[in-house]
């Protein structure tokens, strides 16, 4: 059985991944907000019953907010064996990311590199969570909020992601960035 604070973990997690608010959880299950955000907090746990209902407003079985589940602590991920996948540009270009780190399950980390030719932009989602972006070299502009900041070699920025966000390659040379993502969710790899 997990302890309070997993079993609020893994419920806060479900809400995010379905997009909801506490409210609206609230309001499928006929609880309070502040009570269904305490058990995610992992300050109270919730009854059977309860359980029943917050699960039945996520759409999931009860048992897959209790079920044992290993968790390793640690996950090395060897140069050779990284992953990558191929992602639009605004204009329509394929452009690769690679993800230096799957992640650990659970966990709320995970660090991506992208390299891009001059003039390579791209928008990310809105999403709950916040990045860091860090410019390895050539130039990079990132505006979040109509507001842009121009990324040089070593520069860094960190914003939250709720409001999305573009990346352009500026300059003439290509850049390269890493971007460490920590969310609530994370991208599955």
């Amino acid at each position: 059985m997990p302890t309070k604070e997993e079993l609020g973990r893994r419920l806060r997690v479900a809400r995010f991944e379905k997009n909801l608010t506490l409210k609206q959880v609230a309001t499928r299950c006929g609880m309070s907000a502040t009570h269904i955000s305490e058990v995610e907090r992992g300050k109270t746990s919730p009854t059977i019953g309860a359980l029943q209902r917050i699960a039945a407003a996520l759409g999931e079985n009860p048992s897959h907010f209790v079920r044992e589940d290993i968790i390793e602590p640690v996950k090395f991920t060897p140069a050779a064996s990284r992953c990558s996948f191929v992602t639009r540009t605004v204009g329509g270009a394929p452009t690769p990311i690679e993800f230096v780190t799957a992640g650990i399950r659970g966990g709320y980390v995970q660090v991506m590199r992208r390299v891009g030719p001059p003039g390579e932009s791209g928008d990310a989602e809105p999403r709950i969570g916040e990045i860091v972006v860090l410019c390895v070299r050539g130039a990079i502009r990132v505006t979040v909020c109509d507001q842009s900041w121009t990324l040089r070699e070593g520069d860094t920025l960190q914003t939250r992601m709720d409001d999305g966000f573009a990346a352009e390659v500026v300059g003439d040379e290509e850049a390269e960035s890493l971007w460490i993502m920590a969310a609530p969710v994370l991208i599955p790899v």
